[in-house]
């Protein structure tokens, strides 16, 4: 009788452990899929996050280029002036005498520079600078 108790009470108590085991196995279990769940969240929180970012600069990018267009038009517009007064200089000095004479009067030399290099083309098309400008009162 002792024996069969023995017996029953070892059943029991594997049967316990074996309860308690699958207990715990099932706490641990569900800690960790709570666990991914909370790093699955804070990880579609910050790609949403990332996401508008990368939105809001392609917003950037898209004013830059409209603007960098829009300066691109106004320069194109500029020396196409620029290169109208030009020629309107180049004939002036050519046709009008008095014109011709102020050209190449005495001004200051960085005045009479400045001209000479305003008429000459310019590889870049571009607006030129006079290399050495100085003041005139200089």
């Amino acid at each position: 009788m002792i024996a069969a108790f023995k017996s029953k009470a070892m059943g029991w108590a594997l049967g316990g452990l074996a309860l308690v085991s699958a207990y715990l196995y099932w706490q641990h279990i569900t800690t960790q899929r709570d666990a991914y769940q909370s790093e699955v969240e804070r990880q579609s929180a910050r790609a949403e996050i990332l996401q508008e970012h990368q939105q809001w600069q392609r917003q950037q990018i898209e004013t830059l280029n409209d603007a960098l267009a829009e300066r691109d038009r106004a320069l194109t517009i500029i020396a196409d002036d620029m290169r109208a007064s030009t020629a309107a200089l180049e004939r002036l000095g050519d046709t009008d005498a008095e014109a011709r004479e102020w050209l190449y009067s005495d001004l200051p030399a960085g005045i009479t520079d400045w001209v000479r290099e305003v008429q000459q083309p310019s590889a870049s098309d571009g607006v030129r600078l006079p290399n050495g400008a100085r003041a005139p009162d200089e």
